[in-house]
């Protein structure tokens, strides 16, 4: 796994528990608003953190945190996601992925592992979904991560960046419709880029 960063505590990133952020380089998006360019660009990626020093780390966090989150970048792109979060439950924290939902397969083989899912639903399926990314998309792989998180039993949410220059009103109910029952939250686009 390329671990591009590791945010040591955040009260945000999972909810009701406190936890560590753990970001892995690469992303098959283009997405215009993304917050963290170095995770997704090659030529602006740096030098990555061993896994071996994160794990060390939650080591010494146990009954400190409550959670790990594994974001990106996008980290089922990573071959060796299951085995990372196997690594880290082994130590007793709650794991949460972040997800674009564009790699169904590696989704499904993650599932059994995790505790709590969240996937960016970035647009209305169709043109739209691939404008928004900057890349085509295929909107079967969307439907299907959706259709496994809500059909695993796992705490979940759908999520969408509401950006004025990519999406509009409309859109959202659009989007919102996709995820069902589930929870749906709407984020506000924050303009400058976040640092990890």
């Amino acid at each position: 796994m390329k671990v591009g960063g590791l945010q040591k505590f955040s009260l945000i990133d999972y909810p009701g528990k406190t936890c560590a952020v753990i970001f892995t380089q690469g992303c098959n998006l283009r997405c215009s608003y993304c917050h963290n360019p170095e995770l997704v660009y090659p030529n602006l990626f740096t030098a990555a953190i061993p896994f071996e020093d994160v794990y060390t780390f939650l080591e010494g966090k146990r009954g400190l945190l409550d959670g790990v989150v594994f974001s990106g970048g996008e980290p089922t792109l990573n071959g060796d996601l299951v085995e990372k979060i196997r690594a880290v439950r082994s130590l007793g924290y709650a794991v949460k992925l972040d997800t674009n939902g564009t790699n169904p397969d590696a989704l499904a083989e993650a599932l059994p592992h995790l505790d709590f899912v969240a996937m960016d639903v970035k647009a209305p399926l169709g043109e739209p979904y691939t404008r928004v990314c900057g890349v085509a998309v295929d909107d079967y792989d969307i439907r299907r991560s959706m259709f496994l998180i809500k059909a695993s039993g796992i705490p979940h949410e759908f999520r969408t960046t509401f950006d004025e220059q990519a999406l509009n009103d409309t859109d959202i109910p659009n989007i919102k419709r996709l995820s069902g029952n589930s929870k749906f939250t709407l984020q506000k686009c924050v303009p400058q880029r976040i640092t990890i």
